[in-house]
């Protein structure tokens, strides 16, 4: 298996501070105070991650909005606790602490990319306080009883899954595929590898890959032109500013017209960053969790999400964004929780515990806009399929939705059978 050492060198130095943030008191929560139950979202509306960030935090904020405009949870009304992080590892610890201690009970669309998954878990027990995640899985954040939902499957499963579908789909040579991967200095950059000891069987041949910083990425001609020698397919994983200069740089270079292909992971190339990149990234392929906005006959949900975004904040429906959506599904998913477990324990019993429970407990609950949830302490994700998609004409194209593998965190065996199919 790959050694990840590379991949935290973000955090490395961080580690000291972090003990030293985590020690001290940690009161669990219970919703008591001002008649409300309140939930915390740790925001990134500034920084690296903002142009994903803000449109995260809107979608959480305004679900909010509309049920207390609807009575509320049985009249009981939600307020959203959030404080900036601009997505700061020191940060978002010092900010999941004093949300713990304002009496939330439920963080939702934290922890962003460069968190540690163990530091987190770590406090989220102490504060008996679980997480809706919008990040995808990783080994850390795996616990007994499990206190984070991520978003998604692991980051070496779904680069498995992509580049599968890659051959089964798109692929028409006899020869095996030559696939190699650019992505940012993270977790989620470097974990994604551990699929890689699979791909021989499955006809793909992994040349390598190149990593680029996370932050303050100005050029990526140098690492596209290695992978581009030597490729057929180059699978991207990166967020925010970094992926706008990995996708400007294959544009000028012409790689697409010389033969290299792009696939992306989950979400990495979204309606915000098509906004800035516009028709440059036309013929990349890739998945996301969320719908366009157009595909309200199966997610019938999406038609109340337009109007409100429109009456709330004057955003027309062409240019909502898939995170936002997901911020707006993800709100729905934890109050969901929350309603479930005031009607078992009751109000005044309230506890993150409580809602942590429900929250695990949840089976094809259907929020309209994504597809149904069913969440797990064996499969703790809001997503089991994604939507396969191209970019044309500088828009996201829909292809077809597709059902995820076993998480090879959880389930290898599994995962390695799926592969095989």
């Amino acid at each position: 298996m790959f050694r990840h050492i590379k991949g935290f060198g973000l955090v490395v130095a961080s580690v000291v501070l972090i003990a030293a943030l985590l020690v001290g008191s940690v009161v669990p929560t219970k919703a008591t105070e001002e008649g409300a139950v309140k939930i915390g979202h740790c925001a990134a509306f500034t920084g690296a991650l903002a142009t994903i960030g803000t449109p995260i935090g809107q979608g959480v904020i305004d679900y909010v909005r509309f049920v207390n405009e609807q009575g509320g949870v049985n009249g009981i009304k939600i307020k959203v606790v959030w404080e900036e992080t601009a997505a700061s590892l020191a940060r978002i610890i010092t900010t999941q602490k004093r949300l713990a201690e304002q009496g939330v009970v439920l963080v939702v669309g934290a922890t962003w990319a460069q968190v540690p998954g163990e530091t987190i878990v770590s406090l989220c027990e102490k504060q008996q306080l679980a997480i809706i995640d919008v990040d995808a899985m990783s080994s850390g954040y795996l616990s007994k009883p499990q206190w984070i939902l991520a978003s998604l499957h692991d980051w070496a499963s779904l680069f498995a899954f992509e580049m599968k579908w890659v051959k089964e789909n798109l692929w028409t040579e006899a020869r095996p595929m030559k696939v190699g991967a650019i992505f940012y200095n993270t977790h989620a950059g470097w974990s994604q590898l551990d699929s890689v000891p699979y791909f021989k069987k499955m006809g793909i041949a992994f040349v390598g890959y190149e990593a680029v910083p996370f932050v303050g990425c100005i050029d990526t001609s140098t690492e596209l032109l290695r992978l581009a020698g030597k490729t057929d397919w180059i699978y991207v994983t990166s967020y925010g500013a970094t992926t706008t200069t990995i996708v400007k740089d294959a544009k000028r270079l012409e790689l697409l017209n010389k033969g290299v292909n792009f696939m992306f992971s989950p979400q990495t190339i979204d309606e915000c960053i098509l906004a800035v990149v516009g028709t440059d990234a036309d013929g990349w392929y890739g998945v996301k969790g969320s719908p366009n906005i157009e595909e309200t006959e199966r997610f019938p949900g999406l038609k109340t999400y337009a109007e409100k975004e429109k009456e709330y904040r004057g955003i027309e429906p062409e240019d909502l964004k898939g995170f936002g959506m997901g911020g707006w599904a993800y709100s729905m998913v934890g109050i969901e929780a929350i309603r479930l477990a005031i009607e078992k324990v009751g109000y005044e019993n309230l506890t993150g515990r409580a809602v942590r429970d429900a929250l695990f407990s949840l089976k094809d609950f259907d929020t309209g806009i994504i597809p149904p949830v069913t969440a797990t302490e064996e499969a703790p994700f809001i997503h089991s399929i994604v939507e396969v998609c191209t970019i044309r004409k500088g828009k996201l194209q829909p292809i077809e939705w597709a059902a995820l593998p076993p998480s090879l965190l959880i389930s290898p065996g599994e995962f390695e059978r799926a592969l095989e199919k």
